[in-house]
């Protein structure tokens, strides 16, 4: 388009002299050859002169049509671990709970227990039925959650008989389901939800602890642009994980524990450092409701209203040693290697858990290490 209107310049500089000396032709332009060679040399002018006026508008707006200039990938291993502790930009602090530690502060952590010990099995109305009721366990997230919570659903299997009997992991988690989407409150998520614990003998009344597993990026990126500049859209993530956890309390109204993951390394997709980042709108969040903030009680007590599950952290699973072989041609998706690590992590978090022990476990004994 530019070489097009590049030509018509020329064409200006050509016809418009013509056009000048044939006007001072005499009589020419009386005759009717005159007549007509004046209308197609005023035609061609007047086109030419829009062109030149556009191009010259082209070049003022800094050679727009030019492709811009791809970003350089960012390399991951300049990233310590979130779970380090240290400072990030020598301003936010890491490590999955306050002061840098990585371990559920002891009053938080006792008053998990202490609601764990109220997980009971429950009937489709609700109420406690130790013999046939169920303790159900929802997850919520993307695609790479599917992927991850359906392979630790196949150890459930493999482990079952150290195991609750009455437990079940109920795997809602769909495609495409970013947080920003799963944040709309409808959609496949919630549908595959709603399908779910609509089936013969079961109902929203017997989940009592929810597994969300979230990112706020899709599957690519091929211009590695971020979705928003940090802390920005970390902050609007940690309010839209808010929104998510308030609405699974109302819907799910025995909900009472929520486990929180963000998700793995995404370098070969273009979305590091901001998948990295994603954990501090985790962490936010959970220290929020540690230190008490509004909108943030676990229980109704001392004049606070629930609005969330309690909150803890599940495993950290963002791994910079995690390489191509860990993923499918995509760079986005898990394969084996990949959901044997997380499987692995999660079940030694479980076992590790004390919240976990008196639900999750039979008899409340957990076994004494992880699958190899």
């Amino acid at each position: 388009m530019a070489e097009i209107l590049r030509r018509d310049q020329v064409r200006v500089k050509i016809f418009f002299p013509l056009l000048l000396r044939y006007n001072r032709a005499a009589n020419v332009f009386n005759s009717r050859e005159g007549i007509t060679m004046r209308k197609i040399l005023l035609t061609a002018t007047a086109v030419a002169v829009v062109a030149a006026i556009i191009c010259q508008k082209e070049t003022s707006m800094g050679q727009s049509a030019q492709p811009a200039t791809k970003p350089a990938a960012f390399d991951p291993s300049t990233l310590k671990l979130f779970t380090d502790g240290g400072k990030y930009l020598d301003k936010y602090e890491t490590g999955l709970y306050p002061g840098g530690k990585n371990d559920v502060p002891a009053e938080h952590l006792k008053a998990g227990e202490r609601i764990a010990a109220t997980i009971k099995p429950l009937d489709a109305d609700g109420k406690v039925d130790e013999a046939n009721g169920k303790i159900l366990a929802l997850v919520l997230g993307h695609s790479n959650c599917l992927m991850y919570f359906t392979a630790l659903q196949e150890q459930i299997k493999t482990g079952a008989g150290q195991l609750n009997p009455r437990f079940e992991l109920v795997n809602a988690a769909m495609g495409a389901q970013i947080l920003s989407q799963i944040r709309q409150l409808k959609g496949s998520v919630w549908k595959k939800a709603d399908d779910l614990l609509a089936r013969p003998g079961y109902s929203a009344k017997q989940v009592q602890i929810l597994f969300l597993h979230s990112t706020n990026h899709k599957a690519g990126n091929p211009d590695n642009a971020p979705p928003g500049a940090f802390p920005d859209s970390t902050q609007q993530m940690q309010k839209d994980l808010a929104t998510v956890l308030e609405h699974c309390v109302k819907t799910y109204p025995n909900l009472k524990i929520a486990y929180l993951t963000c998700d793995g390394l995404r370098h070969f997709s273009g979305f590091e450092p901001h998948v990295w980042q994603e954990a501090f709108a985790f962490k936010w969040l959970i220290e929020s409701q540690i230190k008490g903030e509004a909108g943030t009680a676990f229980e109704d007590k001392n004049g606070k209203t629930r609005s969330l599950p309690w909150l803890q952290w599940g495993p950290y699973i963002w791994d910079k040693t995690w390489d191509k072989s860990y993923f499918r041609d995509d760079g986005v998706h898990p394969i084996t290697k990949a959901l044997d690590a997380f499987v692995k992590k999660y079940w030694s978090f479980l076992i590790a858990d004390p919240v976990a022990k008196t639900w999750l476990w039979k008899d409340g004994k957990p076994p004494a290490a992880a699958p190899k």
